[in-house]
């Protein structure tokens, strides 16, 4: 590599932070026979943002300790952050806080707030509601990292409590509010905060919509998601996959099957990725359209959409719903050997489910299941149980006990 300039190695060392590109910045840094402050805080953005944590780490550690002298700045310490927001290091974000106050950093708001929402993503919620009560001063940032910490720990009544707290709110406090009601399930509340959102004449984003439909799908409230999948159309709002995948999870919860397969085959062809795809099966799946799943999963891989282990799980299931053994057996071999995808144990129990039916001999059954991945699970052998029970097939159930007594489980 040619000599450069300081200055010019840290014009591209900031370019490189900008798109966290992180090898190309590790090596212009490596190469530099000089270095100043700006050159440690690019090279160490660029890491971070780049996914090498713990190199950004290292070179805060070597200027510590190699270039003290070059002191530090906001900059510097917002590479750190990044980095310890990436790593979810509860530790090592409580030894930066420690160090920050030392410095005398907190009194920068931006820092102050970063730290808060390092806390938050490192599941500390209490450490950064503390440090948001010491801040004499707090941004929008800072308020907003409270509500979404709370949140997303379920902790919905202090989390509403900040937001009522609030006098400026974002469409992310909005959003993390819904998304937690949602996702514990309070979607009344949710569907609740997404009309005080439009009645105040806000701007419902990507993740609004998505967090309304699927509090309609949750209550099965075909008339409610209706209504905003109207507000969708007359706005002109351009969805996204998400935004698609919950119009069809509101339809086919909501007992409408026929509006989910209209959103699907509305869909245009860029926008039927795997997670929309998996969407439709689902719906076809929870209405127990198992032919009308597997000819959808075959529609998919003749488009070469490439499928994922949800995928598979969806097609499994509608073959139990089927009976469809072969078919079944042949689907979990084309996900395990074609696409390579490493089966869990909810695929497994489905393949149980479908060779407790099977024509196969008690001993081919069992030495399946023993030497499968999940041989020494319980629930596999569970399942075969109660299935064989359903079945009528004692001889197969009966071996499945010896094996559940083997285990140590009652039978």
């Amino acid at each position: 590599m040619p000599r450069h300039s300081v200055y010019s190695c840290n014009a591209m060392l900031a370019g490189y932070a900008h798109l966290s590109l992180a090898a190309p910045a590790a090596e212009i840094f490596a190469a530099m026979p000089q270095r100043d402050l700006n050159s440690y805080n690019s090279a160490m953005l660029a890491l971070a943002g780049g996914g090498e944590m713990r190199g950004s780490l290292v070179l805060y550690s070597e200027l510590r300790h190699t270039s003290p002298s070059l002191g530090y700045t906001d900059h510097t310490f917002s590479a750190l952050l990044v980095s310890c927001a990436g790593l979810m290091d509860r530790d090592l974000a409580r030894q930066l806080h420690a160090h920050l106050s030392h410095l005398g950093f907190l009194s920068d708001i931006d820092i102050a707030s970063s730290l808060v929402d390092v806390y938050r993503k490192c599941g500390c919620i209490a450490d950064a509601h503390r440090l948001f009560d010491e801040m004499p001063v707090k941004d929008l940032c800072m308020w907003t990292s409270i509500v979404c910490g709370y949140a997303e720990d379920g902790q919905m009544s202090p989390a509403r409590q900040i937001f009522d707290q609030m006098q400026k709110r974002s469409i992310i406090s909005w959003n993390a509010l819904m998304e937690g009601y949602v996702r514990h399930g309070q979607a009344a509340e949710a569907l609740s905060i997404f009309k005080h959102l439009i009645k105040d004449g806000l701007q419902p984003d990507q993740s609004t919509f998505s967090s309304a439909l699927s509090a309609c799908a949750a209550i099965g409230s075909v008339t409610h998601g209706k209504q905003i999948h109207g507000m969708l159309l007359q706005t002109g709002f351009d969805p996204s996959v998400i935004v698609l995948s919950s119009l069809i999870d509101m339809y086919s919860k909501g007992g409408y099957l026929a509006g989910a397969r209209q959103v699907f085959s509305l869909a245009c062809q860029e926008r039927r990725d795997t997670v929309l795809w998996n969407a439709m099966l689902s719906a076809l799946c929870h209405h127990v359209h198992g032919q009308d799943t597997i000819g959808l999963f075959v529609q998919m891989i003749r488009e070469r959409v490439k499928p994922d282990a949800n995928t598979f799980l969806l097609v499994l299931t509608a073959c139990c719903h089927c009976s469809l053994v072969d078919e079944g057996m042949n689907f979990f071999d084309l996900m395990t050997k074609r696409y390579r995808i490493v089966p869990r144990e909810d695929h497994y129990v489905c393949v149980v489910d479908l060779i407790s039916r099977s024509s196969r001999s008690c001993d081919e059954v069992v030495e399946w299941i023993r030497s499968s991945q999940f041989g020494s699970s319980k629930q596999a052998w569970e399942t075969l149980v109660g299935k064989c029970a359903i079945n009528g097939n004692t001889e197969l159930m009966s071996k499945a006990e010896e094996h559940l007594a083997e285990l140590g489980s009652p039978k």
